[in-house]
């Protein structure tokens, strides 16, 4: 396993569900009992996976898994391999899943394309006949929600 920074509280997403079972066999692996570990001390209030309805056990339907996930960083340099019809269609197909903004700051690199939506836009690259583009860069982090 790949390992990244420790978590702090700036990492963990607002709203993030955290569980505090230590008796799970998948707690040290779990991103949302080390979240909990890490931040659960320094917090007045948390969200909290109810501790009543884990059913500690190596299949908790809980689970975050704590592998860094790669991200995709932009994607502009696709649309210079693309014919004028191929572009429209690709672009069309993204704006019906992101929106119009959320196409463009994915586009720009501005927003990370996370695991699915990079094989959303695989799949359309796919439709249009060029599933060997890249994406402008990449990153590992902690997959929170995808």
């Amino acid at each position: 396993m790949e390992e990244l920074k420790k978590i702090t509280l700036n990492d963990v997403p607002g709203g993030y569900a955290m569980c505090s079972r230590d008796d799970c066999a998948v707690c040290n692996h779990c991103l949302r009992h080390i979240a909990f570990q890490e931040v659960g001390k320094d917090l007045k209030m948390l969200f909290q996976v109810n501790p009543l309805r884990v059913v500690p056990s190596d299949k908790c339907e809980y689970f975050r898994t704590d592998e860094p996930a790669t991200y995709a960083r932009g994607f502009k340099n696709m649309q210079q391999s693309m014919t004028p019809p191929q572009y429209q269609t690709f672009s069309c197909r993204l704006i019906g899943k992101f929106g119009r903004t959320g196409y463009f700051e994915r586009r720009r690199g501005e927003r990370l394309c996370s695991p699915s939506e990079i094989e959303a836009i695989r799949n359309v690259l796919q439709e249009i006949g060029l599933p060997d583009l890249e994406f402008d860069g990449y990153q590992k982090q902690y997959n929170w929600w995808d």
